[in-house]
């Protein structure tokens, strides 16, 4: 019988010290935690991550014992479902570690975002739109996993090298961070295709242009990506305010050496306004822990906006 792990989880969210308001929202639940970085203006980028996090924090999916029980929305017209089952049957194949059984979860998991999207364009129109990103701790086949999503250019990395607090020992696997997904823009298209290098898409005049975000009635198909779960991972969800001011070597060492999460994430905001706070900032790190760990507290859901 596998162990049971759980979430330890801290978020923080800031106006930053150039906008008059806060367009970004997070939720935290047992056992998913999402970032939403809305636009459209104030107010209606406000309304749309709110109500994208509130969406995905009262979605029964991941409150379920079988989240196969959870019945899947119906796609919006002109989905090509079956391109989206083929490329994600490609992605679990190429990890033999998932199991083909998190088919199920990802249709789930995209189905609740799609609610989101409808419920945005229905009280926005198509005036606002939002990013997201974050990732759902579920039991499949046996195996723990995460099922890491985003839409747009909100970000989820993964610590890498030795645990939180140990010191590196091991020159080949230093302390870092490894993105786990990939930015909806156009200058993460231009470096895809070789004419941008990642060092000039960080101050190119377009570089804050994405090409997916949920409400706004274009594409928004989201990327999905499966990884087995581990006690001692810790995952940061974050939107472009902490990666527009911090570089992810700043990032990895406060994720190694700060222990608590919620500290781990002060620490972050605090760093992202000294160096400029030119936009909101939100993020949440989150720990894997074995559900008996006594530094585990079991959390309610949390939305802040």
């Amino acid at each position: 019988m596998s162990i049971s792990l759980a979430i330890r989880s801290g978020g923080v969210t800031d106006r930053g010290l150039r906008r008059e308001s806060n367009e970004d929202s997070l939720v935290v639940t047992d056992t998913m935690v999402a970032v939403a970085d809305g636009m459209g203006g104030h107010e209606a980028g406000e309304v749309a991550s709110a109500l994208c996090v509130s969406t995905l924090g009262s979605s029964e999916l991941f409150t379920l014992e079988n989240f196969m029980d959870y019945r899947i929305v119906e796609p919006e017209p002109g989905l090509d479902v079956s391109r989206f089952r083929a490329t994600i049957d490609r992605q679990l194949k190429l990890d033999p570690d998932v199991p083909n059984e998190a088919l199920g979860a990802v249709h789930r998991l995209r189905s609740v975002l799609w609610e989101a999207d409808q419920a945005i364009q229905a009280q926005c129109g198509t005036r606002a739109g939002t990013t997201v990103t974050g990732a759902w701790l579920v039991h499949i086949a046996g195996q723990w996993l995460w099922l890491v999503f985003n839409v747009g250019d909100s970000r989820t990395y993964e610590l890498t090298g030795p645990p939180v607090g140990e010191r590196p020992t091991d020159p080949e696997h230093p302390v870092g961070v490894a993105q786990l997904t990939v930015d909806h823009s156009e200058v993460q298209y231009l470096v895809s295709i070789g004419q941008l290098t990642p060092a000039q898409a960080l101050v190119h005049p377009r570089r804050n242009v994405i090409t997916r975000a949920l409400g706004t009635g274009q594409v928004w198909e989201p990327d999905v990506i499966v990884i087995p779960a581990r006690p001692g991972q810790r995952l940061l969800m974050c939107s472009d305010g902490l990666t527009g001011e911090l570089s992810p070597a700043h990032i990895a060492r406060v994720l190694h050496a700060v222990h608590h999460p919620k500290e781990a994430a002060d620490v972050l905001l605090q760093a992202a306004l000294r160096t400029g706070g030119r936009d909101n900032v939100t993020l949440i790190v989150a720990d894997v822990l074995e559900a008996d760990d006594p530094r585990l507290t079991t959390g309610t859901i949390k939305r802040i906006n």
